[in-house]
Parts: structure tokens; C-alpha cells; sequence
């Protein structure tokens, strides 16, 4: 161990600039799981129907809205939300290919009433996520499946480190990684809540319609599909023209009777920087990952920090 030690305190410059790099993330980690682990604890759970204006925490069931499906791109899997990310093996090391998430609506439910949920701008964790490889020459081959729960990007580091030391854990030329919610999922949300009235009922119009429209653009294909009209493979103006009003019918179908009934219910990202987190782990999940993080990032820091002032005191 003596050894060890004598010879950390004099590895070279690098090590002790790389050391210290770590150091200062291990250190952000371990302040960013803090933050959230107070965040949750502060926030007391509201009912959708009695919530607060403001920044509040809800607990329901993910549900899709009518309308056109949200359908994860590489899966195929219908959905409340979607993230995915496409690598090409490159040597030793992955080259991102394509990558990109869901920015469609929808709606949280408790036994009180609905929520409508834009995920824009949402930290989003979920225990759906799979990871597989593919010896294809493109996507949606047929290779080796690795189904695992998602635990965060601590694991996902983790994962990297290894392929970097022992090579890639599976075998094919690109490597697929996906995360869902899926309509009748738990959710757990914190951020922005918003009643909106009648007298709102344009603004919360013109957001819905901008988020359909947001869904469609992740989705090129369906969109030259359907509003394509002279098929030239682009979406022009007087096109992108019809695709609105398609997404303001749409919008408005989807939440006519919500609005009949009562005013409409939003939450979205808070204007003020706090945080916009989306999750289907249950609340005690969530906060034992956050509290990971912490104690990890802690941890790492006070190693790292001891052995870099190992090593400057040798330079001192």
C-alpha cells in the first residue's frame, strides 16, 4: 500500500490534472443529488384538482392522449414519452450516429383529475430502458438484446469505463440504447402547475398545438407522409401552413370535453430555473438513486481530492 502511495504522489503532471478533473465532478454529482434529494423531501404531494399554483409535486398513472400514438422511434413501442440514442462501433470506441427524445403531451392522472404533462426540458428517469446491438448495415436488425433497468447515468458511466477497460459487453457493429414511459406507468412529477380557465383557453390552445407540432417534426417520416402533399421530400411553407391547423384541430379535439367539464391543468418546466423532473419510479425509488448519487459523488470527491494533494505536495 506504502508503494502504492509513493508512487501516486509522484505519477505524473497528467495524472494530477485528470485527478483533479474527476475531483470536481465527483463533487457536482455528489451537490447534484443533494439538491434533488431536498427538492423531493421539501415538496409536499398535491392532488391535481386542489393544487397550488406554482411549483408543486403530483403522483398519478401516466395516460396517453387520443389522437395520433407517440411511438418510440427504434422500438416501435407505443408511449407516453421516448429517449433514444444510436451508435456506430468506430474501432475501439462508439461514434454517435443519431439521437433524440419526445417533446409530445401527455396527461398525469390521479383519482382527482388529469394533468396535461409537456415534457420539453423534463429530467426524465425511468426503469424502462433497454440496450441491444445490431450486426446489421442499419437500424431494426436482429441482434443481441440486453434488457436491464435504468439505473442513471452513474451506471451508464460505468458501463463506458468497462467497455473502455474490457471491451464492448455486446457484440455487433451499432449498439441501440432506448428509455420509455408507457401509458398506464406510475409518474412522478415535479414542476411548473398551471390552471388554466376559459379566459386562457387560447394560450393553452396555442401551447398544446405547439407541442403536437413538436412531436411530429422528431418524426420526418410520418410528417412528409402526411402533409407532403406534391411529394418533392421537403415540407414547404404553405404545407407547414396546413400542418398547423391539422395540430390546432387536433389540440383542440383532444381537450374539447376536459374543457367543457372544467379548466385545464398543465405542468411544464418552471420559468425560474428550478428543476422539471418526470419519473415512473416510485418517490422512495427516486430518492434512494438521488441519495446514491450523493453519497457517491462525495465519496469520490474526498478520494480524489486526497490524492491529488498527494501528489501536489510533491511539487510543492
Amino acid at each position: 500500500m506504502g508503494d502504492w502511495l509513493e508512487k501516486l504522489a509522484h505519477a505524473p503532471d497528467g495524472v494530477l490534472v485528470f485527478a483533479v478533473a474527476l475531483a470536481v465532478v465527483a463533487l457536482l454529482a455528489g451537490f447534484s443529488g443533494l439538491r434533488r434529494t431536498r427538492h423531493i423531501e421539501n415538496i409536499p404531494t398535491a392532488r391535481v384538482r386542489s393544487a397550488p399554483q406554482g411549483y408543486v409535486e403530483l403522483i398519478g398513472t401516466a395516460k396517453a392522449l387520443d389522437g395520433d400514438p407517440i411511438i418510440a422511434p427504434l422500438s416501435h413501442i407505443h408511449c407516453c414519452w421516448y429517449r433514444y440514442r444510436v451508435e456506430e462501433r468506430s474501432g475501439k470506441d462508439w461514434r454517435l450516429v443519431r439521437q433524440g427524445r419526445s417533446d409530445g403531451i401527455f396527461l398525469l392522472n390521479d383519482d382527482t383529475g388529469d394533468c396535461v404533462i409537456d415534457p420539453e426540458g423534463a429530467e426524465v428517469t425511468t426503469e424502462h430502458t433497454r440496450r441491444w446491438f445490431d450486426d446489421g448495415d442499419g437500424w431494426g436488425g436482429h441482434g443481441v438484446h440486453v434488457r436491464m433497468p435504468s439505473l442513471g447515468k452513474t451506471a451508464d458511466t460505468v458501463i463506458k469505463v468497462s467497455e473502455k477497460l474490457f471491451g464492448s459487453l455486446g457484440a455487433g457493429r451499432y449498439r441501440y440504447i432506448e428509455a420509455v414511459i408507457l401509458d398506464g406507468d406510475p409518474l412522478y412529477a415535479i414542476g411548473r402547475f398551471r390552471t388554466l380557465g376559459s379566459a386562457d383557453h387560447a394560450s393553452t390552445l396555442h401551447d398544446l398545438t405547439g407541442a403536437i407540432l413538436r412531436e411530429w417534426k422528431t418524426r420526418p417520416d410520418t410528417l412528409r407522409e402526411r402533409f407532403d402533399s406534391n411529394r418533392d421530400g421537403l415540407i414547404d411553407a404553405e404545407e407547414w401552413d396546413h400542418a398547423r391547423k391539422v395540430a390546432k384541430r387536433e389540440a383542440a379535439q383532444s381537450h374539447t370535453e376536459s374543457f367543457h367539464q372544467g379548466p385545464v391543468h398543465t405542468l411544464g418546466k418552471p420559468e425560474d430555473g428550478r428543476f422539471f423532473l418526470l419519473s415512473n419510479l416510485a418517490e422512495f425509488g427516486l430518492l434512494r438513486r438521488y441519495r446514491w448519487r450523493m453519497r457517491l459523488g462525495f465519496m469520490a470527491f474526498v478520494v480524489l481530492a486526497s490524492a491529488s494533494a498527494s501528489m501536489l505536495s510533491t511539487r510543492l
